[in-house]
């Protein structure tokens, strides 16, 4: 569980640097804006931009590149997966045959050019949020929610799932080293049968814990407010300064998004 365990960890985040200092509020709005122009783009540039620069920005702060591969492991596989099934199954003009297993397999032109365009939204995206959650505590991101006037429930259930991801992983690995202790993974049946029990001894211990933990807040007078919240300073000039920098910089980047590149 160790590879989940650094996927959510604040470590970088908690670092002093340049990005990390930037205000939350100039964050977030960045982000939800170029997370807007990376899916209206009708080309590939624009998300592709946006996996460079995101790149660039967070190996400019010391974070190491395998860290960032890690990170990035689940949505390559799943971007390849989109592209194998839209080559597939879109499309007429067959780009390449060959068969596998004694079947014949075609990936077709068009399919396969609109499996990369959504492939490279997916790595645009991801690397976007990628670059937030590198640069931006679970505090500060709370605290920046809640000045865009996100509801109080939202911000709460955000807080909580974050805290608890770390006690499930704690509980998934519990339960795992007991089953392998018992010889529960010696042969393929008995994973499968592992498999099943762990999901359901989540479920329970889930709820057990999501009941001892309402009761816990309720004794203590918690009415729905201050959970992972910071003090937020005043606007400067270089908060303005960025502002203005997105309000130049998102028409050029929506232009570029409707030129046509293949």
């Amino acid at each position: 569980m160790g590879f989940l365990h650094h996927t959510f960890s604040e470590v970088y985040a908690r670092k002093n640097n340049w990005l990390t200092r930037v205000d939350i509020r100039v964050k977030l709005l960045y982000i939800i804006s170029l997370l807007s122009i990376n899916v209206l783009a009708k080309n590939i540039s624009v998300p592709l931009f946006f996996l460079f620069t995101s790149f660039v920005l967070v190996l400019s702060v010391k974070v190491p590149f395998p860290v960032i591969l890690r990170n990035l492991l689940l949505p390559m596989l799943l971007a390849i997966f989109i592209l194998l099934m839209k080559g597939l199954h879109e499309g007429e003009r067959v780009w390449m045959s060959f068969s596998f297993i004694g079947y014949k397999v075609a990936l077709k032109e068009e399919g396969l050019w609109s499996g990369i365009h959504i492939c490279s939204k997916v790595l645009g995206g991801v690397s976007l949020v990628m670059l937030l959650s590198f640069t931006t505590t679970i505090r500060h991101l709370c605290t920046g929610l809640k000045w865009f006037r996100i509801p109080d429930t939202v911000i709460e259930l955000l807080s909580f799932m974050y805290r608890y991801i770390f006690l499930f992983l704690d509980e998934v690995a519990t339960i795992w080293i007991a089953q392998k202790s018992r010889l529960g993974h010696a042969s393929w049946k008995k994973t499968i049968q592992s498999f099943g029990i762990l999901g359901g001894m989540l479920i329970i211990r889930a709820f057990e814990r999501s009941e001892r933990t309402y009761e816990a807040m309720q004794v203590r007078g918690y009415k729905g407010d201050g959970i992972l919240m910071v003090n937020l300073s005043p606007w400067r000039k270089r908060e303005y300064l960025f502002t203005t920098g997105i309000l130049f910089l998102a028409p050029f980047l929506v232009y570029a998004g409707t030129i046509p590149v293949w």
